[in-house]
Formats: structure tokens, sequence, C-alpha cells
């Protein structure tokens, strides 16, 4: 469940105060969510559910509340269920504290350590995502990007450089988050979703939850809410998008009931496919499942 492990940063206007200021508020941002950070991983190691909710934000609390579930998984017990540890910033070296609306970063260079064995520990980027809620900060997420194939990048950080790439919107925090999902129902059935679709932007909605676009691709994934016993349905908006010359639109879903044993295949319960002659802007879908 390493997806579990994750966190949320705010921005400050820096180009407002004088280099002095500037540096005394990023020491300020940088002292505030590092504590933030501390509450949350204390409470992950020490598997305190009530702790961990406090320091977590509400969006990233629904989300991965409602991931467990559609994995018939129990929360919030499957949350400290994983062998991966938060890391620890001891030994790290800040690269940027910043902070923009109600979001903000922190974003670290050094040898990250997770619990993995120490021969796998390697010189990455972490960045701790953090937003404000209620006025107060709450860690949201945590994302790792490897540096293996970047050995001019390490080295230019291991010199003390400013990186070029903390200016990219990559490393930006975006000033607000989204709202909270729904909150999904308990399922009968983990359900895994295949969507192909070339010459079409489609979106999909199921038990509330609206997932990403898909634009000439193919996307797989499990089903927030998955299936119940009895009526289910999906909806698909569609969009025609340009397509390469020769090249033909294909729109095609599969939806799956998946076994509880992980080496059997799942069993489809769905299959649809757009008319050669075009997709509607819209159809709902049923799926029928028997116990």
């Amino acid at each position: 469940m390493r997806h579990f492990l994750s966190s949320l940063l705010v921005l400050s206007l820096f180009q407002l105060c004088s280099p002095a200021s500037a540096q005394e508020d990023e020491a300020g941002l940088q002292a505030a969510l590092e504590k933030v950070y501390s509450n949350w991983r204390d409470a992950m190691l020490r598997k305190d559910a009530k702790a961990w909710a406090a320091s977590i934000t509400l969006y990233r609390q629904t989300v991965i509340r409602n991931m467990v579930v559609s994995e018939r998984q129990t929360f919030p017990d499957a949350v400290f269920a994983s062998d991966v540890q938060p890391p620890a910033l001891a030994g790290l070296r800040l690269l940027e504290a910043e902070a923009v609306g109600d979001t903000a970063h922190l974003v670290y260079f050094g040898r990250i350590d997770m619990g993995q064995d120490k021969e796998l520990i390697r010189e990455n980027l972490l960045k701790l995502k953090f937003a404000r809620e209620n006025g107060a900060w709450r860690y949201d997420s945590n994302r790792i990007s490897r540096l293996d194939g970047a050995p001019d990048v390490i080295k230019e950080l291991k010199a003390g450089k400013r990186p070029d790439f903390l200016d990219t919107p990559e490393y930006t925090p975006p000033g607000s988050m989204p709202p909270p999902p729904p909150l999904c129902r308990v399922p009968d059935y983990k359900a895994g979703c295949k969507l192909q679709s070339f010459g079409y932007e489609t979106t999909m909605r199921m038990n509330g939850i609206d997932y990403d676009s898909v634009r000439d691709g193919l996307d797989q994934q499990i089903l927030i809410g998955g299936l119940v016993n009895g009526h289910n349905e999906i909806t698909l908006r569609i969009k025609p998008v340009p397509r390469p010359e020769g090249g033909k639109a294909a729109l095609e879903i599969r939806i799956y009931k998946l076994s509880k044993d992980p080496a059997k295949p799942g069993a489809e319960v769905l299959r649809w496919q757009a008319p050669e002659s075009g997709a509607p802007a819209e159809v709902t879908l049923p799926i029928e499942v028997k116990p």
C-alpha cells in the first residue's frame, strides 16, 4: 500500500519580500510543515488511526478510505498494514519550501530510506505535499522521483546548485485542493475496468465518482465502490477528437468482477463497444450482478 504514504505543501510570495525576509519566511514555512509531517509520520509508525486522521487532509483521507474499502479491505486497519515506512527527513537536503494559496510543498534530495534493504536506498528526490484546512496545515501526500538515469542532475545537486526543475509547474504548488470525493459504498465485490478510447475523449462516472478522462489511450484501474449484487450502472461522457490521417476511432469498455484470489482471472460482467457510425455523447450502461 505504498500509495498510502502521501503528503502536501504551500508557497509564499517571496518576490514581494526582501531577500532576508524571504529566507525567514521560507525557514518558518519549513519548520511548520516539517512539524506537520512529523506528526503524520509518528501516527503512521504508532499505527494510531485517530492521530493519523487528525494529521492528514480530508481529501487524502477520503481517497484512501475509498480505495481501501473498494479493495475489500478494512479501514483504517489497512492503512497501517504495509511494511513501507514513511521516510525520516534527517540527513536529507532541503531544496525548496514553497507555498501557493492553500497548498505547499517541501522538496528534498538525499538517500531516502523507507525501510527497504540498505543496498536499495538511492539518492532521489522527495516531495512532501501539504494543504491548509480550517487555517491549519495538514499533510497530504508524497512523491519520490528516481534519479537513476540523471547523473548530471545528481552531480549538480551534490554541488549545491539550485536545480532548474524547481521552476516547472510540476514543482509549483497548485494553490488549491480539489474537494474531497464522496464516500463510496462498501461493495460486495472488488471490480476492475479496462477502457480503450481512441478518437474519443471519454470520461467515466460510477458510484458517484468521476474518473480522469481518457483521450487516445488505454486505461485500467480498480473501480471505486466496486460492484454490489443486483443493479449497477456506469455512465460514459464521450467527445470525438481528431485522429491521425488513416487512424480509426475505437471505444470499448470492459468491467470485471475480480476474484478474492489475485491469481485467478476476473469474470467479465460488461463489455460495450461504440458503433462504427460513431459514439453517442453520453451513454449509461446497466450492469446486473448475481450472487
